[in-house]
C-alpha cells in the first residue's frame, strides 16, 4: 500500500505522541515508586541557644529582694550640747562606742537568730527594687547604738543651775548617762550601682557601691543626774544622716544570697529629747559600719 506524504506525517505524529505519554507514564510510576522507598524526612532538631548577658538581667530585673543582716560601728568623737530650763553647757571631744553583745554560741541564738530579742543586737533590714540589670533602689534601716563611755574625762563649759562650768568634767554614773541604745535608727533610702564578678565561678557574685539620705529615730536612754532628771527613753525624730558605701552579694540558690558592705557616714542629731519635761541635746559625728546579711529575691 502506497502512503501519501500526508498520511505519512500524521501517522508519524500519532506515534511520536504515543511514545510521549508513555515515556510520561512511566515517569510518574516511577517517581511514585521512588517516593514510597525513601523513608520519611526527619524534621532538624531544634538548636538550643544560650541566653544572652542582657536577657539574664532582663529576667533579673523588676524584681523585689528583702534581707536581715548585723553591724558592727564605731564613731568619731562628738561635741554634745545640753539644754533646758536649767542647765545649757557643752561637753567638746566625747568618746562613743557601738554596744554589741558577747557572740558565743548561745547568745547568737538567743538574740541574733531570736524575733522576740528582735531590738536587741545591732541589726539591718533592707528592702530593695532591682530596675535594671545594674541598678537597685532601697528602702534601709541601719539598727546602730550608740554609748558614750563612761568615766572618761572631757572640757566642759556653760552653766548647769546657774553655776558656771569650766575646765574637765568626769562622765560618770552619778552625772551622766548618755546613749542611743535602742537605738541610732538611720531609715534612708538608698540608690546602688552594681557590677558581675565571677569570683567564686559562675555568674553568682557581685560587687556594689551605694550612696543614701535618710532621717534618724533614736531611742535615747539619758539619765540627767546633774539636775535631777531621772531616765528618758522614749523614740524620737532628731535629725538626718548621708552615707555611702561598698560591697558585695553573692548568690547562694537563686533566689537566696548572702551580703557584706562596708558603709560610712555623717549623722547630724540637732534635737534630741534627754527627759520627760522636754530638755535637748544636740551633737553630729561620722561614723563606720560593717555589715553582713541574709536576703532573698522575690
Amino acid at each position: 500500500m502506497t502512503l501519501t506524504s500526508s498520511a505519512l506525517l500524521r501517522k508519524s505524529l500519532v506515534c511520536a505522541a504515543g511514545l510521549v505519554a508513555a515515556a510520561a507514564s512511566y515517569a510518574q510510576t516511577s517517581s511514585v515508586v521512588l517516593a514510597q522507598a525513601q523513608p520519611a524526612a526527619t524534621p532538624a532538631p531544634a538548636v538550643a541557644v544560650d541566653k544572652t548577658a542582657a536577657q539574664i538581667d532582663a529576667e533579673n530585673s523588676r524584681r523585689w529582694s528583702i534581707y536581715w543582716g548585723w553591724n558592727r560601728s564605731t564613731y568619731s568623737n562628738s561635741t554634745i550640747h545640753f539644754k533646758g530650763s536649767d542647765h545649757d553647757f557643752t561637753l567638746h571631744d566625747v568618746k562613743a562606742t557601738d554596744m554589741q553583745t558577747n557572740t558565743g554560741l548561745a547568745d547568737i541564738f538567743k538574740y541574733y537568730l531570736n524575733p522576740a530579742e528582735i531590738t536587741i543586737p545591732q541589726t539591718n533590714l533592707r528592702v530593695a527594687y532591682q530596675l535594671d540589670g545594674d541598678t537597685a533602689i532601697a528602702l534601709n534601716l541601719d539598727h546602730m547604738k550608740y554609748v558614750v563611755v563612761q568615766d572618761q574625762s572631757v572640757a566642759i563649759d556653760g552653766q548647769i543651775k546657774g553655776v558656771t562650768q569650766s575646765g574637765q568634767q568626769v562622765i560618770a554614773d552619778n552625772w551622766l548617762n548618755f546613749e542611743h541604745t535602742d537605738g541610732l535608727n538611720i531609715v534612708s533610702l538608698e540608690y546602688e550601682k552594681q557590677k558581675k564578678v565571677d569570683w567564686f565561678g559562675g555568674d553568682r557574685t557581685k560587687v556594689f557601691a551605694l550612696v543614701g539620705l535618710g532621717i534618724v529615730i533614736p531611742k535615747t536612754n539619758a539619765t540627767m543626774h546633774m539636775v535631777n532628771q531621772t531616765r528618758n527613753d522614749e523614740f524620737h525624730l532628731a535629725g538626718w544622716s548621708v552615707g555611702a558605701g561598698v560591697g558585695m552579694d553573692v548568690d547562694v540558690t537563686k533566689t537566696v544570697f548572702v551580703r557584706t558592705a562596708y558603709k560610712m557616714g555623717y549623722v547630724d542629731l540637732p534635737d534630741v529629747l534627754t527627759s520627760a519635761r522636754g530638755d535637748k541635746a544636740s551633737h553630729h559625728f561620722t561614723y563606720n559600719e560593717l555589715l553582713v546579711a541574709v536576703g532573698y529575691r522575690f
